[in-house]
């Protein structure tokens, strides 16, 4: 899941990426790697929710971080610090046990 905040941008500078519209779940146009993208956002709450019901445990969650050498490969890779990229969760399926 994206886990992508926003940008606000201050005289050509990216100062922070504030959370607007978080509990309004809906469709949302973005841009991602240079292409015009729908994007269904779900608050955490909803998501981890949802998986829990659906008889899934969470087993860990990770929010990677750009290995050291891409920082400077790309332009602006090093603003991709100061927020959470994305978010990614390990999921186990409980099985219902059925006695026979």
């Amino acid at each position: 899941m994206v886990h992508k905040i926003g940008v606000m941008i201050v005289h050509g500078a990216k100062l922070y990426w504030p959370v607007d519209n978080y509990f309004n779940e809906s469709a949302r146009q973005a841009e991602f790697l240079g292409h015009k993208v729908t994007k269904y956002h779900k608050t955490l709450t909803t998501y981890l929710t949802s998986l829990l019901t659906a008889g899934f445990s969470i087993e860990r969650l990770i929010e990677p971080q750009l290995a050291d050498y891409l920082l400077d490969k790309i332009d602006g890779m090093r603003d991709e610090l100061r927020h959470p990229m994305m978010l990614l969760v390990w999921l186990l399926k409980k099985h219902k046990q059925s006695y026979c």
